[in-house]
């Protein structure tokens, strides 16, 4: 029978794992880190907090890539699924809370809760099945009437309302902010951070991890994490592990700061957006990918003209930049995390919905570089899914 272990995380929630065969040797001291967005920043920060001693290996600044072009809602709604993938972002969303606190405030997460709603078509008949299901995994949402949702939110002029849905527990961040905030608790922790520094070799002479070549010299490491978004491929292919990632695109268009008009997420009929604490309004147009991909301002009006019709106050805020980001999304949609078998001291580090998930990935997977156990919770997560599923 196979030991487990318990170890708790954001205050006193327990997980379960079992030890690895991975740890033949001590547990890694020299971690390497590639990639400077939220994921990898957290995972440094959590790294080095546990006494690593941590290297971030960044191409070109802090949060460059995916993370600076990311809504950055912290949720665990709807599309969160089927209930394993629902649970983990939970424990994401919920983890913020715990993090924010730890960094004393310095994430800056803006609570609130999200809502949404549709007028009389068949999306509004799903909105209110996907309440009564997530209700039923005991997940704080609830439908409200049109009143209420002009409460909530003064300055929206919603159209027709045929349902409407407030998720109480979600909240967004700027995710920019967010990622150089952990980046300075890592550097407190110990941790360096380095950019622009390129990644050209993984050096793994007999079979083991010997160090990292790159644009400022040689890095010797005991363990090393690949959370570089898209391009985490390329650089897993150095060590002759394929990670399958499909193309997700995402246009927002950001305003200039202005005054506040809006309290929570918004996710209105063809229209999602948020106001960051510094006052610029985020509009997106949804979360499937761009139909057309491009970052010109005569796209970031037309995004921002949709959130305009629900919200006329957004017409005296001049657009300020429009932002083409392509996510980090694995071919199933699901995290891929966890060392790969066949190469027991590189660990993956890649999904959507890395925003939410940062925080419960970032102790989770110190837990499983630095103590060799898998943790249950991620099981689901492992790149080997791809084979069986001959992918």
């Amino acid at each position: 029978m196979q030991r487990r272990q318990f170890f708790h995380v954001f205050g006193g929630l327990a997980v379960s794992a079992i030890p690895s065969t991975r740890h033949a040797f001590a547990a890694p001291k020299r971690v390497g880190v590639i990639g400077g967005g939220i994921l990898g920043s957290s995972l440094a920060y959590h790294l080095a907090r546990r006494g690593a001693d941590v290297t971030l290996f960044e191409r070109s600044g802090p949060a460059a890539g995916a993370t600076q072009n990311s809504f950055a809602w912290v949720n665990a709604t709807f599309s969160k699924q089927p209930r394993h993938y629902h649970r983990i972002n939970r424990l994401g969303a919920l983890g913020y809370r715990a993090l924010d606190s730890e960094l004393g405030g310095d994430i800056g997460v803006k609570w609130g809760g999200a809502l949404q709603w549709y007028g009389a078509d068949r999306r509004a008949a799903r909105l209110r099945d996907q309440v009564r299901s997530k209700q039923g995994w005991g997940y704080p949402v609830r439908l409200v009437d049109e009143d209420e949702l002009r409460a909530l939110e003064p300055n929206v002029e919603p159209g027709e309302v045929e349902a409407a849905a407030l998720s109480d527990d979600e909240g967004s961040i700027d995710p920019v902010h967010a990622t150089h905030a952990l980046q300075r608790h890592a550097e407190a922790q110990g941790a360096r951070i380095l950019y622009p520094c390129e990644v050209t070799g993984i050096d793994r002479e007999g079979g083991s991890l010997r160090g990292l070549e790159t644009s400022v010299g040689r890095f010797e490491l005991d363990a090393l994490v690949i959370a570089a978004g898209v391009d985490t491929p390329r650089l897993a292919e150095m060590v002759g592990v394929s990670v399958p990632l499909v193309e997700s695109p995402g246009v927002l268009a950001h305003t200039v700061p202005g005054e506040q008009v809006l309290n929570r997420i918004v996710l209105a009929p063809g229209a999602h957006m948020k106001q960051n604490p510094s006052g610029s309004v985020v509009v997106g147009v949804g979360f499937e990918g761009a139909t057309a991909p491009e970052s010109t301002n005569a796209a970031g009006d037309e995004v921002l003209a949709s959130a305009r019709a629900f919200v006329p106050e957004l017409k005296s805020f001049e657009l300020g930049k429009v932002t083409l980001g392509y996510r980090p999304l694995p071919k199933d949609g699901f995290p891929v995390v966890g060392f790969p078998k066949t190469v027991p001291d590189v660990y993956l580090a890649v999904m959507h919905s890395g925003v939410t998930l940062t925080p419960i990935m970032g102790r989770l997977a110190a837990l499983e570089i630095l103590d060799g156990i898998e943790v249950d919770l991620l099981s689901e997560y492992r790149l080997e899914r791809f084979e069986k599923k001959g992918s």
